[in-house]
C-alpha cells in the first residue's frame, strides 16, 4: 500500500528527477520535426513521415506501454526511458549538426524518442503516489506542468535561431536533463511489492483490455475519459479560429505581441490556481467547476475584430487556457488517488489512446467547418468566427457534464475495484 509519510530525501530526489525529465521533454517532438524540415531542406512529404512517426508511435503502442508500466518496477522503467531519451536526443543533435537528411533514420529516432517520452510519463505518474504521498499530488503535478508550459513558451524562441548552432545545443541540453533524471530516479527506492508472474493464460493483450475495461466502467474514470475525449475533439475548432491575433499597427502591434506572451503563461497561472484552491474547493470539484467558469470566455474571440479587440483577445485566450490547466492538474491528481496502483499505467494508456485519436479527428473536423463558416456565414452578416467558436465551446461544456454528475461519487475515500484479469502488482 502507499505510505502516508514518505521520507523527505526520497521525495526530493524523485521531484528533482521528475523536473529533469520534464526539462528533457521541453521541446515537443512535432516542433523538433518542423525544425528539421526548415533547416535541412526536407520536402513536405518527408516531413509528414517524420511527424507521423512521432505522433503515431505513442498512440499505437500506448496500451502495451501501459501494461509494461504496470508489470515492471516503475523506477526501472523511468531509468530506462531516461537513458533512451538521452541517446535519441544526442543522435538527433549529431544528425542536425552533420546535416544528415536521411528521412527514415530521423523518423525512426523520432518514433523511439516519442515512445520513450510516453512510457516515461506513464511510469512517473504511476510511481508518484507511492513516493510523494497522495496529499502532495496536486502541488507536484502543478510544478511539473509549469515546467512543461515554460518550456513550450521558450522553445520557439530558442529554436528560432537559424544559425545552425542553437538547435544542437538545445537538443544536447535536453539529453543531459534526461540522463540526469535517470540518475536521480535510481536513488528513489520506495517499498514496492515484488512483481509476480501473471496468471496462466493472462497475456499482455488481456491485461491491456482489462485496463481499458476498468477505465470505461469505473464511474469517475469514465467521466474523465468522456471529458478529455470531448475537449480534445473540440479544442482544435477553437484554436483554428481563435489563434489569430487581431490586427494592429505601430505601438498597437507591440501590445498584441506582449499579450501573446501573457497568454502563453496562462497554463502556469492555472496550475498555481489549482494549488491554491484544491484544498478549499476539493480536487475533483475544482476540476469540473473550472470548465463552466472559464470555457465560455472563448466566445469573446469572435469580438477581436471590434473595438477593444486586444482585450477580448486576451480574455478569450487567457482564461480558457488557465481553466484548462486547472482541470488537467486536478483530474490527473484525482485519478492517481482513486486508481489502484496496479492499474495506473493502463488507465493512463487508455486516456492517451482515446484523447490522441480524438485530437486527430478534431484536426480533420475543423477544416470543413472553418471553410463553410468563412464562405457562407460571413456573407450573412455574422461574425465569421462565432459559429465555430460556439460549437467548440458548447462541445467542451457538454463533455464536462459527466464530470459534474460524477462529482457526488468523487469523495476523498472513494473505493475502487479492479477486474479479475489484471496483474497482481500494486504499490
Amino acid at each position: 500500500m502507499i505510505s502516508s509519510g514518505p521520507p523527505r530525501r526520497r521525495s526530493a530526489s524523485f521531484l528533482t528527477g521528475a523536473l529533469s525529465q520534464q526539462l528533457g521533454m521541453c521541446v515537443p517532438t512535432g516542433m523538433i520535426g518542423f525544425v528539421f524540415m526548415l533547416s535541412l531542406g526536407t520536402w513536405y512529404h518527408q516531413t509528414g513521415l517524420i511527424q507521423a512517426a512521432a505522433l503515431l508511435s505513442p498512440l499505437l503502442l500506448a496500451l502495451p506501454l501501459g501494461v509494461l508500466v504496470d508489470r515492471r518496477r516503475r523506477g526501472s522503467v523511468l531509468v530506462a526511458t531516461g537513458l533512451v531519451s538521452a541517446l535519441s536526443l544526442v543522435s538527433l543533435a549529431v544528425a542536425f549538426w552533420l546535416r544528415v537528411t536521411g528521412t527514415v533514420y530521423i523518423a525512426v529516432v523520432m518514433a523511439v524518442l516519442a515512445t520513450a517520452w510516453a512510457a516515461g510519463e506513464m511510469a512517473r505518474d504511476a510511481h508518484m503516489p507511492s513516493v510523494v504521498g497522495r496529499e502532495r499530488l496536486v502541488p507536484v503535478n502543478a510544478a511539473l506542468f509549469c515546467v512543461v508550459s515554460i518550456g513550450s513558451l521558450s522553445a520557439p524562441l530558442m529554436l528560432g535561431d537559424d544559425s545552425g548552432i542553437v538547435v544542437p545545443v538545445v537538443l544536447v541540453a535536453m539529453a543531459v536533463a534526461s540522463a540526469a533524471s535517470a540518475l536521480l530516479f535510481r536513488g528513489v527506492d520506495p517499498p514496492e511489492e515484488p512483481v509476480e508472474p501473471a496468471e496462466p493464460g493472462t497475456g499482455w493483450w488481456r491485461e491491456a483490455v482489462a485496463g481499458v475495461r476498468f477505465t470505461l466502467t469505473q464511474p469517475v474514470l469514465r467521466a474523465m475519459t468522456v471529458y478529455l475525449v470531448g475537449s480534445a475533439l473540440m479544442e482544435p475548432l477553437i484554436d483554428g479560429v481563435g489563434g489569430r491575433r487581431p490586427r494592429g499597427e505601430g505601438d498597437h502591434e507591440g501590445l498584441l505581441v506582449a499579450l501573446s506572451v501573457v497568454i502563453y503563461a496562462a497554463p502556469v497561472a492555472g496550475a498555481l490556481a489549482a494549488v491554491l484552491l484544491h484544498r478549499r474547493v476539493g480536487t475533483f470539484r475544482l476540476a469540473w467547476l473550472a470548465v463552466p467558469v472559464t470555457q465560455p470566455f472563448a466566445l469573446l474571440l469572435a469580438l477581436t475584430g471590434t473595438a477593444g479587440g486586444p482585450l477580448w483577445y486576451l480574455l478569450g485566450e487567457f482564461v480558457p487556457r488557465a481553466g484548462w490547466a486547472v482541470t488537467v492538474v486536478a483530474l490527473l491528481s484525482h485519478r492517481q488517488v482513486i486508481t489502484p496502483g496496479r492499474l495506473l499505467g493502463r488507465t493512463a494508456a487508455t486516456l492517451v489512446l482515446f484523447t490522441g485519436l480524438a485530437a486527430t479527428a478534431g484536426e480533420f473536423l475543423k477544416l470543413p467547418l472553418i471553410y463553410l463558416t468563412n464562405v457562407f456565414l460571413s456573407e450573412a452578416g455574422f461574425p465569421e468566427r462565432l459559429p465555430v467558436l460556439a460549437l467548440g465551446t458548447f462541445g467542451v461544456l457538454a463533455a464536462a457534464i459527466p464530470l459534474m454528475r460524477a462529482g457526488r461519487l468523487a469523495g476523498p475515500a472513494f473505493p475502487v475495484t479492479a477486474p479479475p484479469a489484471v496483474s497482481p502488482r500494486e504499490d
